[in-house]
């Protein structure tokens, strides 16, 4: 059973040691550095005054596993970018079913016409699990970021809601 709870400050400090203790997630997510306690609760706390996100722990029967959410949310323009990243448990499923819950509720519940993701060129096992989901490519962003002093480009990809429809009704083809 996967869960989705509203981000809160008891998420704060595995959060913090997840990033703290893996260089690889901090690379997957273009975090450049591993945070600082006081950091880490700086950003999070700022994060949940942010009207246009919602944040969510992802909670498992192990407990709490991972976070994800939607952000830069534009109600006026039908539109978030999705982020989703475990701390434990990876390649599970768990990933998978966290992402259909945001999926379902940026298109059902807050109607949003287009969902996007940014996943760093040096993750190509991200990249096929998007595209596993659904996820279109839009293009590629070039050196979108910089990791070890090194300029990293970024895939875009996004779903739109005709998408995600015809996805929920089982259809495949050349329109996920």
């Amino acid at each position: 059973m996967v869960r989705l709870v509203r981000f809160d400050e008891e998420h704060f400090e595995a959060t913090r040691c997840w990033l703290t203790n893996s260089a690889r997630l901090r690379e997957q997510i273009d975090c450049l550095l591993g945070p600082t306690r006081s950091g880490n609760e700086a950003y999070w706390r700022a994060n949940l005054k942010d009207g246009t996100r919602e944040d969510y722990a992802i909670l498992t029967a192990a407990g709490h596993v991972g976070n994800c959410g939607l952000n830069e949310i534009d109600s006026k323009r039908g539109k978030a970018q999705l982020w989703i990243y475990l701390g434990t448990q990876e390649g599970s499923g768990i990933g998978g079913k966290a992402v259909r819950a945001l999926l379902a509720r940026a298109f059902d519940e807050l109607a949003l016409e287009r969902l996007y993701i940014r996943v760093l060129f040096s993750n190509p096992r991200a990249y096929a699990f998007y595209k596993s989901l659904g996820f279109v490519d839009e293009g590629r962003l070039r050196h979108d970021t910089v990791h070890n002093n090194v300029y990293v480009d970024s895939f875009l990809l996004s779903m739109l809601s005709g998408e995600y429809k015809m996805l929920r009704l089982g259809h495949t083809g050349n329109t996920p």
